[in-house]
């Protein structure tokens, strides 16, 4: 029999197996996606809670496959959404339409002997320029209105006695300049893509001074605020430092941010376990930390008038390993408990549970029913390492689901509703018509998706003159996929001709002849106005001499 494994021995057997989780994962799942020709495992039945079998996505919930033989289970698992840390989706289809979320690699030129230069890099070959420009172009326009991760956790450096890292490893103003430029590459490709921020590893003290930093940066060169359609997080609950405050390898110090803000480790004593300046390995799924820490994201958005933005979460689960080991276990945590399959599972529910009801009016997003988080991503399917391995939904042949895969089909079965259509925003045109004339102009909806399932069949939208919709000015059939969970906006448009000078209100209805079975029709209409003409104010021109 071995000795139970304490925190200082902990410490000394993890540390390696975090730091391969996040390096050779990404070259595994990118490897494996290349190769096209492993075979997907035969799907199990779904079956919902009125007891017949489908495979329609819920996008609340996401899974990550490692491999491209992993990617046809998320129709079992009915999941909506899920990210392999690369940017191609490859030739392997899901099955039930679930979205490929792509992540742009962005990393930080530095020399041999770790010194970084103020260059970014992007994409696995290091691309600079003209170069990246053209990469990132290329893979937008095989991916037309996708959502695009501009980096994986960029904050995370490399582990003290290493150069290089296997996250982003990218100083805070030298992101917020390659998020700029990747940002706008995307939006000149595809005006209709949405970009969200890298995730950092966690949200704490010192990952918030890093959001600080780069929002800051991106301010004072740009002189304007960051444009992010959606913001993006991961969550894990790990020490940043040691006990003496050094970068400790498994969170380690975010770059460029005060290093007396991370969380210590416990040294493997008990009592400190709960103090807010300490993560213990027994805190690593501690739900209280968990809603911390997604309260302090919404409230850092808000502080930085982003609210009114959908937040994901697109990597959380249980790292630390369980294993059995001669009648102990591969880690203890500073209390004697292990991560056994019991523990995991309860943290799954807790975390579902939370995500699914937390709301607030006050730093939830208004278009998803005021829900703190819109959508989030288990890792993973199935992991070979040991790192996240106690968290995996699949076992080791692909073929059954474990107790906690068996959880997340139920959860997202269980809480599947239809789509709802909602009005983002109706658009306010202002014309000219130069000599008095009447004028023609282009009245234009966003329309997003709330519910959590996808809207897959056309519908039409109708503009019309008068409130009571019956003089119809023109109308428009949308026919693409509408993501639910808000995630993407759709515009429809029409023109309105002959409109003399002075304003002109207009209403809108979208899904007006109900092709869409919603779970709220009263929030399809809105209404906006025209100007044609208004008065205009001319004022002199003052010239330095």
């Amino acid at each position: 029999m071995q000795e139970t494994h304490q925190s200082g021995a902990i410490f000394r057997r993890i540390i390696p197996f975090l730091v391969l989780s996040f390096a050779l994962l990404i070259v595994l799942a990118q490897t494996h996606l290349a190769s096209q020709s492993a075979q997907a495992s035969e799907s199990i039945p779904l079956i919902t809670p009125n007891g017949e079998t489908s495979s329609a996505p819920n996008c609340r919930y996401g899974a990550t496959p490692l491999g491209s033989d992993q990617i046809p289970l998320l129709n079992t698992l009915r999941a909506g959404w899920y990210v392999t840390f690369g940017s191609a989706a490859g030739s392997v289809d899901p099955g039930n339409g679930a979205q490929f979320v792509p992540v742009i690699l962005v990393k930080q030129q530095k020399d041999g002997a770790g010194n970084y230069y103020p260059q970014y890099l992007i994409g696995p070959d290091g691309l600079t320029g003209s170069s990246a420009r053209n990469y990132v172009k290329n893979l937008v326009s095989n991916n037309p209105g996708g959502l695009w991760l501009v980096g994986n956790e960029v904050d995370r450096g490399p582990d003290p006695d290493e150069i290089e890292s296997g996250q982003g490893d990218v100083f805070p103003d030298i992101y917020a300049r390659a998020y700029h430029d990747v940002y706008y590459w995307i939006k000149e490709e595809d005006p209709t893509a949405q970009v969200a921020v890298s995730g950092l590893v966690q949200v704490t003290p010192g990952r918030l001074q890093y959001l600080d930093l780069m929002w800051n940066a991106y301010l004072n060169a740009y002189g304007t605020p960051m444009p992010v359609d959606v913001w993006n997080i991961h969550l894990y609950i790990l020490p940043e430092v040691n006990p003496q405050g050094e970068p400790n390898g498994i969170a380690n110090v975010a770059l460029g941010t005060d290093p007396t803000l991370g969380r210590r480790e416990s040294g493997g004593v008990a009592s400190v376990c709960g103090q807010n300046s300490v993560y213990c390995f027994a805190e690593h799924d501690s739900i209280t930390i968990f809603t911390e820490q997604i309260i302090d994201m919404r409230t850092w958005m808000k502080e930085h008038g982003q609210q009114n933005k959908p937040l994901i979460l697109t990597e959380y689960s249980i790292l630390y390993p369980y294993e059995e080991d001669g009648g102990s276990c591969f880690l203890q945590d500073e209390h004697g408990n292990c991560f056994t399959e019991e523990r995991v599972h309860q943290f799954m529910v807790d975390t579902f549970n939370f995500m699914e009801t937390a709301v607030d009016p006050n730093l939830g997003y208004p278009l998803d029913n005021n829900k703190l988080i819109q959508q989030w991503m288990w890792f993973a399917v199935y992991t070979p390492y040991q790192t996240g391995s106690a968290s995996q939904l699949f076992d080791e042949n692909l073929v059954n689901l474990t107790t906690l895969g068996q959880q997340f089909q139920t959860s997202a079965s269980a809480s599947a509703t239809p789509p709802n259509l909602l009005i983002e925003r109706v658009n306010t045109p202002v014309i000219f018509t130069g000599g008095g004339g009447t004028g023609s102009a282009t009245l234009s909806v966003s329309i997003r998706n709330n519910g959590n399932t996808d809207v897959t069949v056309p519908f039409t939208v109708r503009f019309y003159a008068n409130s009571a919709l019956t003089q119809e000015i023109g109308s428009v059939v949308v026919n693409p996929t509408v993501r639910g969970c808000t995630n993407g906006v759709h515009t429809a448009s029409v023109n309105w001709d002959n409109l003399t000078p002075g304003p002109h209100s207009y209403w809108v209805k979208i899904d007006s002849g109900n092709a869409v079975s919603e779970t709220n029709e009263g929030d399809n209409i809105g209404q906006g106005i025209v100007l044609v003409d208004p008065q205009q104010v001319l004022l002199p021109i003052v010239r330095n001499r």
